[in-house]
């Protein structure tokens, strides 16, 4: 799961973090680096739009505020069986890629600006996408052939998440306004609507989600739709960024860093604190667990990273320029966008895919040490 949550809330409660928050001791752990892609995805050569980042005379750089760059890529999503890739780009570009067959599958020119999230169906054969234009729109895509399916125009910001259960039933949106709700994907009409609060995710299974907001986070139940417990915060306030509900573990963004706690009660985990390097840029984008829990993945400082939490060992890439990625539910891919620096005399945009089993031999992660 890829977050831009309540930014006023966040402006509000970060810098009370820094000022409440307790430093704890460095935990002791191991850092490797990511070896290279096994193969890199890159869109159909078109014919770009000029970049809102441009030299100039005498070298002046130029940046154009929410115009983008064409190479730039901001949300990635896969299918449930990890075959197809969906990638948000700026000036409304949504590509889909064959992954299995390392190929380009289709554009969509969507006239959403800058594309801020994608979600694809479970069984793939829909992509939900959104961005910062076009009236806020979630629109839905036919992916065999690249044709509107539906607008939907609920939000009056814009959109940050977008998720697909595990069983392709419910939709959920989340926007920067902090409303929040589910569509029933069958007749795109919302079941459950929150306002004040964000979307953290569903679980597992499918059979439930969480939603937080400034004063507690909930678990609620997609059976009936009722709440099955809330959770008051404690201080300093902190972000949920992903959770995984059968070995009660959540993630948060808490006083610049990204820390491990227990889902029941929100209390941390002791040496799962700080693992990761401090950002003062806000939460991660991209973020997720392993299909046990055990591994953890997150892109921080416009890096990809692995972190097992059973060793404390971590792996890294090098700088991306980017903060999208995404792990196939199978847990066979991770996938990173890679956006080059306009200094760059070698290009090597597109998104970087690793088999994950070569990936944490080359960590010296141990895959029995996370089953």
């Amino acid at each position: 799961m890829t977050r831009f949550f309540l930014a006023l809330m966040l402006a509000a409660v970060q810098a009370a973090a820094q000022q409440n928050s307790v430093a704890s001791p460095a935990p002791v752990h191991s850092e490797k680096p990511f070896p290279t892609p096994d193969f890199i995805l890159r869109d159909d050569p078109h014919k770009e739009p000029k970049s809102g980042v441009q030299f100039g005379p005498g070298g002046q750089l130029t940046i154009m505020q929410g115009v983008g760059t064409p190479t730039v890529i901001n949300a990635l999503s896969f299918s449930r069986d990890g075959k197809v890739l969906a990638a948000g780009k700026d000036f409304g570009r949504v590509v889909l890629w064959d992954v299995q067959n390392r190929k380009f599958l289709r554009a969509l020119e969507t006239g959403q600006g800058i594309v801020s999230a994608v979600a694809l169906a479970t069984d793939g054969k829909i992509v939900a996408t959104s961005g910062n234009s076009d009236e806020f729109s979630l629109k839905l895509w036919d992916v065999a052939t690249g044709k509107l399916v539906k607008t939907l125009r609920e939000d009056t910001d814009f959109i940050h998440t977008l998720a697909f259960d595990a069983k392709g039933a419910w939709l959920a949106v989340s926007d920067n306004s902090g409303k929040m709700y589910i569509l029933d994907v069958a007749t795109l009409t919302p079941t459950f609507t929150q306002t004040g609060s964000y979307f953290a995710g569903f679980s597992q299974d499918g059979t439930s989600f969480l939603t937080a907001n400034p004063k507690e986070f909930a678990v609620w139940t997609t059976l009936d739709w009722s709440k099955k417990r809330t959770t008051p915060w404690s201080r300093p306030i902190p972000t949920i960024i992903a959770f995984h509900s059968a070995i009660d573990r959540m993630a948060v963004y808490q006083a610049w860093g990204v820390r491990l706690v227990r889902l029941s009660t929100g209390e941390a985990i002791d040496g799962l604190a700080d693992i990761l390097p401090k950002t003062s840029t806000g939460y991660p984008k991209f973020v997720a667990f392993s299909t046990d829990g055990t591994l953890f993945f997150a892109s921080v400082d416009d890096r990809l990273w692995v972190w097992d939490t059973k060793t404390n060992q971590t792996c890294g890439t090098p700088v991306m320029y980017s903060g999208s990625g995404a792990l196939s539910a199978d847990n066979h891919w991770l996938a990173g966008a890679k956006d080059d620096s306009i200094l760059s005399k070698q290009r090597t945009d597109g998104v970087w895919l690793w088999d994950l089993d070569r990936l944490l031999g080359a960590c010296g992660i141990n895959r029995s040490n996370t089953k």
